[in-house]
């Protein structure tokens, strides 16, 4: 399964990712409709991006009455069938980071990674933004 990891202390805020993500999402420059988000704490001290976990027990999954969500059985990636989604809101109430909006025509929409090649993270000047791919268990030395 794949996911993006942020590390907050990389961060500059420069939401040069926001704008990445929303150029592909939205075909604009708004970092507010971006898949993801930057919060800036401590009177600008602390720039921290949030991202869509891919959550193992992925509680938007769960909630979609018309099961319009799924998982990819080879990435591992959550992803939203829009032709299916009734917009019920059900799975912006269900994810814990707030990483689930509603698009133009009121469909949930969330981080799909750029089909494997994430633009948040190729434009992260910092960083602070990675495409991370677990080790397979039987990639691991027990040894170490």
């Amino acid at each position: 399964m794949v996911y993006l990891r942020s590390q907050f202390d990389l961060c500059t805020g420069c939401t040069a990712c926001q704008l990445a993500c929303a150029a592909r999402a939205v075909e604009g420059y708004n970092p507010r409709l971006a898949r993801l988000k930057v919060l800036v704490e401590g009177e600008n001290f602390l720039n921290r991006p949030v991202v869509c976990s891919q959550c193992e027990n992925a509680f938007c999954l769960r909630s979609c009455p018309v099961e319009a969500i799924s998982r990819n059985p080879d990435t591992g990636v959550v992803l939203i069938d829009k032709e299916a989604c009734t917009g019920c809101k059900a799975c912006i109430e269900a994810c814990p980071d707030g990483m689930i909006q509603l698009d133009g025509q009121g469909k949930a929409d969330k981080c799909d990674l750029c089909g494997g090649d994430p633009l948040c993270v190729r434009y992260c000047v910092a960083g602070a933004l990675k495409l991370v791919a677990p080790v397979a268990k039987e990639e691991v030395d027990p040894g170490v």
